[in-house]
């Protein structure tokens, strides 16, 4: 919020500097994230009250095992989008108002991350979430204003619902802590009750989370973007709602009212409807962006499928998922601003070829896609492997045909972008790519692209070392069925 605040506007005619205060915000915002991993690993908890508002209502943060996955994900993904729109957005309009609420975007995020209560939470989320609506009609085209426009109405409704959950939610509890194991509601208060308590919130979540049929704004934003915020829009935004949906699960109604309650299994159904619908609809798209966006769609429905099904390693591969999905999709997000600023290509229809003019760009869109399939060793497959072992564990065998069923739908709309990339004679788009002495592309957006495929190959051969990522979401797991 300070570099929004005060270094922006104060270095609007000092580009470099900006750039370099930007960053370093951004690094420090990493150096914070970081330094709680060590801590949460050994049982220490940080948490600090920032206003009381009552004697029962206050703004609280609260750093825990999920938290500190989502803030570091967000923290990163955010340094390598910022560095990326130094040279995607060279020459653009309106730059200060972009960085800007690119900034306050990431401040906002953070907030939700370590939020520690309903109130927290909220604002956090509501804030991050407007936030973000300059962002997405950056352009101000009239598909992007059409955009904006649909993104506000389902932001708008979903977070309705979610403050009619909270407000339902202390009227029944008198409180709003997030609880390690839950145990803020009870069966005692009402099987109703709690029932229409629990839809609210996830279908209000929901609608960020774009689970189907909430997910209309999604298709449609993400094109209408800037590509580097495309990649937090889909690693981190979308991710908020699936992040949402699992603060309340577990850190509202707990694991054992859950199964008193008996909805979860609804929430596997129309997360398993998520993943096969959002992967069929992606593969008859020739917008680039657009079908990326729709397998955005796909891939958070295997996160809510993890989470519906209740069992530890289950949960495990969905809360992982987050952190190896920002990363997996975020390098595609960034390969197809590099097409779109080098060689005016937005449709897969224009890529035949593209391997010979931008070798770098079409290997990193193989490897991430390699991930997306869930190919050993990389990110992708780690996630997988755990939500497989979690359908196994509580006895939902059937649902290993929704995991492969994915699986190979990604296969059937990313590999053949990478078939016509190296196995086809260059398009005439392709041909028409000016030549540029040196790399194919600026440093500032060829290395966060390089970086990001680099950390999902980390993610999968380094994945059981302590302080990755899936040892947060392991000890979360494991905090939350205790």
């Amino acid at each position: 919020m300070i570099g929004a605040a005060g270094v922006i506007p104060l270095t609007a005619k000092a580009p470099r500097l900006r750039k370099i205060a930007l960053a370093m915000i951004c690094l420090l915002e990493i150096a914070v994230a970081v330094s709680f991993i060590p801590g949460v690993l050994s049982g220490t908890e940080y948490e600090t009250h920032l206003v009381q508002l009552t004697p029962k209502i206050w703004m609280y943060l609260h750093v825990d095992a999920m938290g500190a996955l989502f803030g570091l994900t967000a923290s990163v993904l955010w340094l390598l989008a910022l560095v990326y729109s130094f040279g995607y957005m060279e020459g653009e309009h309106r730059l200060t108002r972009y960085y800007v609420f690119f900034m306050l975007a990431l401040s906002w995020t953070m907030g939700v991350a370590y939020a520690g209560n309903l109130l927290t939470f909220l604002i956090f989320y509501e804030m991050f979430s407007i936030l973000t609506y300059p962002l997405i009609v950056h352009e101000e085209t009239p598909e992007a204003m059409a955009a904006g426009t649909k993104y506000i109405i389902y932001i708008l409704i979903g977070g309705s619902l979610v403050l009619l959950a909270i407000v339902f939610t202390f009227f029944l509890a008198g409180e709003q802590t997030l609880a390690a194991q839950g145990g803020l509601l009870a069966i005692s208060m009402g099987k109703g009750k709690l029932t229409a308590v629990f839809w609210c919130f996830v279908v209000g979540f929901g609608v960020k989370a774009a689970l189907v049929p909430l997910h209309g704004w999604v298709p449609d934003a993400h094109p209408a973007a800037p590509a580097p915020f495309s990649a937090v829009l889909s690693g981190v935004m979308v991710a908020a709602g699936s992040f949402g949906i699992m603060r309340v699960v577990f850190n509202v109604f707990g694991v054992a009212l859950l199964r008193e309650l008996d909805v979860m299994r609804w929430l596997t159904y129309i997360a398993a409807f998520t993943v096969v619908f959002a992967a069929l609809l992606a593969v008859s798209q020739d917008n680039l962006k657009r079908r990326l966006a729709y397998s955005t769609i796909s891939q958070m429905g295997y996160v809510a499928l993890g989470v519906g099904l209740l069992g530890q390693e289950a949960v495990t591969g969905a809360l992982v998922h987050i952190a190896n999905h920002a990363f997996m999709k975020g390098a595609l997000f960034l390969c197809a601003g590099l097409l779109i600023k080098r060689a005016g290509i937005h449709r897969v229809s224009e890529i035949d070829g593209l391997a010979q003019k931008m070798p770098i760009t079409a290997a990193a869109f193989l490897v991430a896609t390699l991930a997306m399939i869930g190919t050993p060793p990389l990110s992708g497959f780690v996630s997988k492997w755990f939500l497989g072992l979690g359908m196994l564990d509580v006895g939902q065998p059937a649902y290993l045909a929704v995991l492969l069923g994915g699986a190979l739908l990604a296969a059937v709309y990313l590999m053949p972008i990478v078939y016509a990339a190296y196995f086809r004679p260059p398009s005439a788009a392709v041909l028409a790519i000016p030549e540029r002495k040196g790399a194919e592309a600026p440093a500032s957006m060829l290395g966060p692209l390089v970086a990001a495929v680099l950390i999902t190959v980390l993610l999968g051969i380094a994945s059981s070392l302590p302080g990755m990522p899936l040892s947060l979401a392991r000890l979360a797991a494991a905090i939350a069925f205790k």
